[in-house]
């Protein structure tokens, strides 16, 4: 048995106090400086713990798959919140997690940014919906070595970079909430053409992916396209 006796926590409920701007931003530099994964070329983890503010996940709901997208949690953590949830129901109030074994209240305040326990209002969950409240996101990145490559200079007709030293990357994704989000990918290596020579397409390595949950019977679509 996972319980050896079971127990009605008792939680003092108050009105959850509104988190000032400041210490979530604060919070969300610090969890992005101490993650491996956040340093990325188009600083996915640094958007989706936004969208994770805006958005909050609810306690009540999520499933193991929705907390493990949170990045914050370990599997022992989540274990232990499912099954206190499937035992005593509902949270009623953020502070309630105390109770859960292997939560404290360091980790309350860390994931308390991106999380909820009250009931979202009625969730748009049209196709129409979801492609007229999402977010827009756009990413233009421009980098060039300084030091100047012997691969620029043309001292032979096999032995060079027939395209600029600039690397480019340019990234548009929209996304509502964690049921609808595609977006495309176009990135330009150093040294390579553009719109130009073998490379009149433009950039040399594009993508595309669309993803899509809960559309009536479909529980989940995932979509990858590389160019």
């Amino acid at each position: 048995m996972f319980f050896t006796c079971c127990f009605i926590p008792l939680v003092l409920i108050s009105q959850t106090p509104e988190i000032p701007a400041s210490t979530t931003e604060q919070q969300l530099e610090n969890i992005t400086e101490n993650n491996e994964d956040a340093e990325t070329e188009d600083d996915y983890y640094l958007q989706q713990m936004k969208q994770y503010i805006k958005n909050p996940i609810n306690l009540n709901t999520a499933n193991e798959n929705d907390l493990k997208e949170l990045s914050l949690l370990n599997p022992i953590q989540i274990q232990s919140l499912i099954s206190y949830r499937n035992l005593f129901g509902k949270f009623v109030n953020i502070y309630e997690l105390q109770a859960i074994p292997s939560w404290g209240i360091e980790l309350i305040q860390k994931i308390r940014p991106f999380v909820s326990v009250n009931e979202n209002p009625v969730l748009l969950t049209t196709l129409k919906a979801r492609l007229s409240k999402g977010d827009h996101g756009v990413l233009l990145r421009l980098s060039q070595t300084l030091e100047k490559s012997k691969g620029y200079l043309v001292d032979s007709v096999n032995n060079f970079y027939p395209g600029s030293p600039q690397k480019i990357l340019v990234r548009y994704k929209y996304q509502f909430k964690n049921l609808l989000q595609y977006g495309v990918v176009a990135e330009k290596d150093a040294g390579e053409q553009f719109f130009k020579g073998k490379q009149k397409q433009g950039f040399d390595f594009y993508s595309a992916h669309f993803f899509v949950k809960d559309i009536g019977i479909i529980k989940s679509i995932a979509l990858g396209i590389l160019l």
